[in-house]
């Protein structure tokens, strides 16, 4: 009673605690019971007492069982009808217990009292039960012992085992003495109870001196379980030496196991990742490894699983320790997103293409604006914009500049001999001879019917004339295909010469309406003259 109310009181509560301290109640009731049992005469008190320690050492039994699970950190994951098994053996000692005074085939009084008693049949059954129970929990611990790789956690197990083994004994000699040849050596009191409060000595001492309830280690242990990720810790041969909760959510297995990685791993190809990743895992111990791969269950899972080796000073390995992380949920937003991209992808090129088609429907519109369709050189009404801010920039910098105005030479005759889509071909091959005359620089546009008009930007009296005698002869002597036969044409050509420093006069549109005025002026005297000649206007 002393050692479990110092366990309460000094240690602080957990499961592995819970589990102690119900095992230690289980340990206390045989020896209160009895010490009551030799100090009251009343025989049914001493009954019921003794009913109460026979329950409480049924029970011992299990609560032995249920503490080494716990302490062998196999406790989490079991099914409840394992529980209901392993109790089972418990509640039918009890029941037999309890049931004594209608069959006496448990144990008798004898003396008078219950303090001596004899026993029957049924006591075999409750004894070999017990002691299933304590072989069990000594073999659990045992294997938790030898493969335990920490030497505090070590020391702690051993002792536990060792409590185990000296109640064993003093059980053993309890019924050896007080049983099997009783009364050969009269009653030996108190065999079990002093090896219950041995056995508590053990824990008692592998609690405080070894830390078996050190609430750090209770904490990492706390945390470890809580995380969604799960975690393997297994020696260099690949045994489990322990796994938290979640480890079971990825791989059905317990500590004490082989870890089979081929077992999470779904090979795809015979050279795919996962098989590479396998391959790594099972030649190339000391490697920090890193992959990503399908475990095929109640439901697909794509998990993330990273293996880091652990090493001693010496860089020895002595095992690895293995975590899986359900990364399902990122991949299918990932899945998502990409496909989210690839629609995005394609609605941009459409967006581009149909940029691209409005661009050049806007560049045709704009052509179309400017050009003579006819022809495909400048119109009219651009040609008037361009010279109007021309002429500006020629007043401001001092640059001199000329206009050509040129006209076809008879060319009603033309479309009345030939047809008009003979005159339009003469039109267009006109155009075609001006502009193999022309600079970059120079611009030529329809100016209606069958006159066209040359800006020469940077050009005086002199320039000019050279350029027009040049269109002229150019257009003179250039042959017209036609379905009635080969035919050429000439132009009349009028031209104005505007001098830097002879300035504007007015607005610029005014000036160019002047200027326009005095070259058609020009043209209709080349007209005058004989056609196919250059007149200059004043």
């Amino acid at each position: 009673m002393a050692l479990f109310i110092y366990a309460l009181t000094v240690n602080n509560i957990t499961t592995l605690h819970k589990a102690y301290l119900a095992f230690h109640s289980l340990m206390m009731l045989w020896p209160i019971c009895n010490f009551i049992i030799n100090i009251t005469p009343d025989q049914q008190l001493q009954w019921f007492f003794l009913n109460v320690a026979f329950i409480g050492l049924s029970f011992l039994g299990f609560g032995w069982l249920m503490f080494s699970l716990v302490l062998t950190r196999k406790f989490h994951g079991l099914k409840r009808s394992f529980f209901y098994l392993s109790a089972a053996p418990a509640v039918l000692c009890s029941i037999l217990a309890t049931t004594n005074p209608w069959h006496f085939m448990f144990t008798q009084s004898s003396g008078g009292g219950w303090a001596v008693r004899t026993y029957g049949s049924l006591f075999w059954f409750f004894f070999i039960s017990g002691l299933g129970y304590l072989l069990v929990s000594t073999v659990l611990i045992f294997k938790t012992a030898v493969n335990a790789a920490e030497g505090n956690m070590k020391k702690q197990v051993s002792l536990c085992m060792w409590g185990v083994v000296i109640l064993m004994i003093f059980s053993q000699l309890d019924i050896l003495f007080n049983v099997a040849f009783f009364p050969l050596f009269g009653v030996v009191p108190g065999l079990t109870s002093f090896g219950i409060v041995l056995s508590a000595v053990c824990f008692v001492i592998a609690i405080n001196k070894y830390d078996l309830f050190r609430i750090v280690n209770i904490a990492q242990r706390e945390v470890i379980d809580s995380m969604a990720i799960g975690m393997f810790v297994i020696d260099k041969d690949g045994i489990i030496l322990d796994l938290n909760k979640s480890a079971t959510r990825f791989l059905k297995t317990q500590a004490g196991r082989n870890f089979e990685m081929k077992d999470l791993l779904q090979l795809s190809e015979a050279d795919g990742p996962d098989s590479i990743f396998l391959e790594e895992y099972n030649t190339n111990k000391l490697k920090s490894l890193q992959a990503e791969v399908k475990i095929i269950g109640e439901q697909t899972l794509h998990v993330s699983i990273h293996v880091s080796p652990v090493l001693d000073g010496k860089k020895n390995l002595l095992g690895r320790i293995i975590t899986l992380n359900d990364v399902t949920e990122l991949r299918s937003l990932l899945e998502q997103n990409n496909e989210n991209n690839a629609i995005l992808r394609q609605q941009n090129e459409e967006l581009l293409r149909i940029q691209e088609e409005l661009y050049d429907v806007n560049k045709k519109l704009e052509k179309a604006t400017i050009t003579d369709d006819l022809t495909d050189c400048y119109n009219k009404r651009y040609l008037m914009q361009q010279l109007a801010y021309e002429i500006l920039v020629s007043q401001r910098y001092n640059i001199p500049f000329s206009i050509l105005l040129i006209d076809v030479d008879n060319f009603k005759l033309i479309n009345d001999a030939y047809g008009h889509l003979i005159g339009d071909n003469v039109l267009r091959s006109v155009v075609e001879a001006i502009k193999s005359k022309l600079r970059r620089s120079d611009i030529l546009a329809r100016f209606g019917g069958d006159e066209f008009i040359i800006y020469v930007p940077n050009t005086d009296r002199k320039g000019a004339f050279i350029l027009a005698e040049k269109v002229r002869s150019a257009i003179e002597n250039h042959w017209i295909s036609s379905s009635r036969g080969d035919l050429r044409v000439t132009v009349s050509v009028g031209l104005i010469s505007i001098k830097a420093e002879a300035g504007i006069f007015g607005s610029p549109e005014n000036f160019l309406e002047e200027l326009l005025a005095r070259t058609d002026r020009a043209l209709y005297d080349s007209k005058a003259n004989g056609r196919n000649c250059v007149v200059f206007a004043e």
